[in-house]
């Protein structure tokens, strides 16, 4: 049994949907539980994640997580597409059953395109996640505001293989809160800084291929020809395809493997739905091209 668990709201249930498909088609094989956390989802948002797990056997649970948990907190960067749905990730061990040990956590701007199981073994003794780098992790200032040495490095929290047991052990989540409050400053990137500030001694870094992050298109300077040459073949076929930054749904999206999203939408009950492309749009997003 494969647990995954996704916190959205309202806003984001297409978008889930479509992640969990793409996570059905290509692990047929594996027998999935979903775990949605969410405080505003309707019975009609609910039957329809439902229906598409049935359709491939699958099962999804609904969580309401107590808005207290939260208290205090607040979202500071990217705050025009982020809720407070983004720190639920931190308290996971708290809501989801005493007999989960190992969840796979996944955001929903993600399409799966291949096969999760051998990231799903990865060896967890003594560590409490297990993630992909941050395209930003070789930022020297945000290890300057989190105060901890830049060798430990920066994960992207979208996608984390999470011992819930270790969590359980060392009250991941009440130190993501205390941790908070005590250095609201300090937290700029919400749920991730506060996990890699909670986290960085007791992780395992991964391979590209469970995070193919959209940063990683866009050729930044660290990216040397010894860097393609060594990740080139898995930007070409990534396994879990995570659109970090303008998303497939945007009318000004350049994403590459952008059409990835569609195909799997076209298999919810969303099919046929493609972004706004007026001439407006098409005129807007000339002019963000420019140079």
């Amino acid at each position: 049994m494969i647990h995954v668990a996704f916190n959205i709201d309202s806003n984001y249930v297409r978008h889930c949907a479509v992640t969990m498909v793409s996570l059905f088609e290509n692990n047929k094989e594996e027998t999935i539980t979903v775990h949605i956390l969410a405080n505003d989802l309707n019975e009609r948002n609910k039957k329809t994640l439902i229906g598409l797990a049935e359709n491939y056997e699958n099962k999804v649970c609904f969580y309401t997580p107590d808005a207290e948990l939260l208290k205090g907190l607040t979202i500071r960067k990217f705050s025009k597409r982020i809720s407070m749905a983004t720190y639920y990730r931190c308290i996971l061990a708290e809501i989801l059953p005493n007999d989960i040990d190992r969840l796979l956590y996944l955001d929903c701007d993600i399409v799966i395109l291949g096969s999760i199981k051998s990231y799903w073994l990865t060896p967890l003794d003594g560590i409490g996640v297990a993630a992909v780098e941050d395209i930003g992790c070789k930022e020297e200032g945000r290890y300057e505001i989190l105060k901890y040495p830049i060798e430990d490095s920066y994960f992207n929290a979208g996608v984390l293989m999470i011992n819930l047991k270790y969590w359980r052990e060392h009250h991941v989540g009440s130190a993501c809160i205390e941790y908070y409050h005590k250095y609201p400053e300090r937290i700029l990137f919400n749920d991730q800084d506060l996990l890699n500030s909670i986290l960085h001694k007791d992780k395992v870094l991964v391979n590209l291929y469970w995070n193919v992050q959209d940063g990683f298109y866009r050729n930044p300077k660290q990216m040397n020809q010894e860097w393609i040459e060594k990740f080139g073949e898995i930007l070409k076929n990534p396994i879990i395809l995570h659109y970090t930054n303008r998303k497939p749904w945007d009318y000004d999206s350049q994403h590459p493997l952008r059409n990835e999203y569609f195909k799997y939408l076209d298999l919810t009950p969303w099919k046929g739905f493609r972004p706004d492309l007026s001439l407006l749009n098409r005129i807007k997003r000339f002019f963000r091209l420019l140079p």
